[in-house]
């Protein structure tokens, strides 16, 4: 059947919004009536005009019908399959796609389109035989290349790519995405000397970009030639004495020979260079910034550095974070504060500033101050529960356990009642240590039992829970249960062994309380406080029956520690209780 013009514009232009067609007319065309001419018009538009108004099923059916009387339109077979993908149904749309290059194996499009279908479903072999063949087809044509090379490179056909980037180079000429993908082809392959001579069509063609040379010089320095790559360097560096990037690469390479001192004193000349672009100066910044404060023979000259870079970008939150990063390693925590306030001023709804600004005071023990920064941080940034997390902490602190309750009950309240979250769980946590602290045993096993049903590998919340009903002596099975998990997801973990071995104490089970006490002494650390182990030893002994002796040491140990209390100075002075 002869298609009119229209027809042919319709449906290789019109019917997809993003993708161009461009179809073939067949030879081998059925002869239609002119009913069936009208009927296959008539389907073909409506099913162009309802797949642009998205009803892919409704165009779907159009198409089909189109399909019936004229079995041999290519292009059919393409809009049946763009329809049967926008429904998700890509196994079906992959064998239409397959007819229509079948019907017309010369269509770019219809090629293309397969072949992307065909990498998506990890066809890469099918996929590159379509592409070997278009290139074939269309050896002039740049996009060619580009279809086949990705294959090749996913194969790890390193020579057949080059080749084709040779072959593209020719018709492209010389360009840097080109060689730039070719030397890394070559170094993967370790042929370095082909690399080299690949970057070398660069630097010719491009006498002046000195980054290019500076490209190669770093080469060198990879492939361990600090000689030749130092050579490079010094001579881009008299050639170009304000190129601030090989400024950075001399920094590598002195970093390479173990000279940090030459190292840092190049980073620092690059960060001052005014050509260096702000972002590559931040990123400088970030990689480097440890081993800039911590140099002690430089640290005027960093603080003087930084300052520069502040005022060169007095609008740029980050540059007055590192300068704020600088202060509080030098101990200098009302200047750091300045900073913060800085980039508040610059972005008041930062919430990592905030956090930030309120940690020197919380690390200072400022609850009061701290407290107020966190109900202005609360203020700008609404939607973020942490502060009241942080604020409930800070209250719980001080020792106002009501204020904390309240503030914790309030963040819960504006959780949504669907979003379960680890944030939500580790307040309801917190939440049953103050209540225990206030003796409201109830709501804190309530508080407890909805931090782990929001959260079951809250090991916190398990091993509190598990501890203060053990201490309470009552419900130790549910109380061993939970424990044990604790134990299995930190076995050396010696607060979570101390609970676990209480527990076996309270349930009679000596032997194995004392098993688990002594590994929560052997895994105390030395900043962890072992009053209560060693008070929890001692009566684990005491009731073990066999070494009263050591059990007495054990509580004296306790009580030089700090458990200072007349229960257990009581055990010490009577050398026990007596044993039912």
């Amino acid at each position: 059947m002869r298609k009119i013009i229209i027809y042919l514009l319709l449906l290789f232009t019109v019917s997809c919004g993003t993708t161009k067609k461009v179809s073939t007319l067949k030879t081998n065309l059925p002869v239609l009536s002119d009913e069936a001419k009208r009927d296959f018009k008539f389907n073909l538009y409506e099913g162009l005009r309802l797949k642009e108004e998205r009803q892919y099923n409704e165009a779907y059916e159009h198409f089909v019908k189109c399909n019936e009387i004229d079995s041999l339109d290519a292009g059919i077979f393409y809009e049946i399959a763009l329809t049967q993908l926008a429904q998700g149904l890509k196994t079906e749309a992959i064998t239409n796609m397959e007819q229509a290059v079948k019907l017309e194996p010369d269509n770019w499009w219809f090629n293309t389109y397969l072949i992307n279908l065909y990498v998506q479903e990890k066809k890469i072999d099918e996929a590159t035989v379509l592409a070997e063949n278009l290139l074939k087809k269309y050896p002039d044509k740049e996009k060619s290349y580009q279809l086949l090379i990705p294959l090749y490179k996913q194969a790890n056909k390193i020579n057949q790519t080059i080749a084709l980037y040779d072959k593209l180079e020719r018709i492209s000429g010389i360009n840097e995405r080109i060689v730039f993908d070719k030397v890394y082809l070559y170094l993967s392959d370790n042929k370095p000397k082909k690399a080299f001579q690949e970057i070398d069509k660069l630097i010719v063609k491009y006498p002046h970009n000195y980054n290019y040379k500076i490209l190669k010089g770093d080469i060198f320095l990879n492939q361990n030639k600090a000689q030749e790559a130092l050579d490079v360097f010094l001579s881009i560096q008299k050639e170009d004495p304000q190129n601030p990037y090989v400024l950075i690469s001399l920094s590598d390479y002195y970093k390479t020979i173990n000279d940090k001192d030459k190292s840092l004193e190049y980073i620092i000349l690059a960060l001052r260079n005014e050509q260096l672009d702000m972002e590559m100066k931040f990123d400088i910044l970030k990689d480097h910034m440890k081993d800039i404060i911590q140099n002690d023979g430089k640290i005027e000259e960093t603080e003087d550095l930084i300052k520069l870079l502040v005022e060169q970008y007095p609008l740029e939150e980050e540059v007055h974070g590192y300068y704020a990063a600088f202060l509080l390693f030098m101990k200098r925590e009302d200047e750091a504060v300045k900073a913060y306030e800085s980039m508040l001023t610059i972005n008041p709804k930062n919430p990592q500033t905030w956090m930030d600004y309120l940690m020197v005071y919380f690390a200072d023990k400022n609850y009061e101050e701290a407290i107020k920064i966190a109900d202005k941080a609360i203020e700008a940034c609404e939607d973020n529960l942490t502060f009241y997390f942080y604020k409930g902490i800070m209250y719980d602190m001080s020792n106002e356990y009501q204020e904390a309750i309240n503030t914790f009950n309030l963040a819960i309240e504006l959780f949504e009642a669907n979003n379960k979250t680890e944030l939500q769980s580790t307040i309801y946590a917190q939440l049953g240590d103050i209540y225990m602290k206030t003796d409201e045993d109830e709501n804190a096993f309530r508080a407890y039992e909805n931090a782990i049903n929001i959260n079951p590998n809250n090991i916190i919340a398990l091993n509190n829970y598990a501890y203060y009903l053990s201490i309470k002596n009552i419900d130790l099975d549910k109380a061993e249960r939970m424990s044990a998990k604790t134990i299995e997801k930190e076995p050396r973990n010696s607060t979570y062994l101390d609970t676990y071995a209480w527990i076996f104490y309270q349930k009679g089970n000596y032997s194995l309380a004392k098993f688990y006490i002594e590994r929560a002494i052997d895994n105390l650390k030395q900043e962890e406080g072992s009053g209560v182990l060693y008070e929890h030893y001692g009566d684990i002994l005491w009731m073990s029956g066999n070494n009263d002796q050591k059990a007495v040491d054990s509580w004296q140990k306790a009580y030089d520690s700090g458990v200072q209390t007349e229960e257990l100075k009581n055990k010490i002075d009577n050398k026990g209780w007596q044993r039912q």
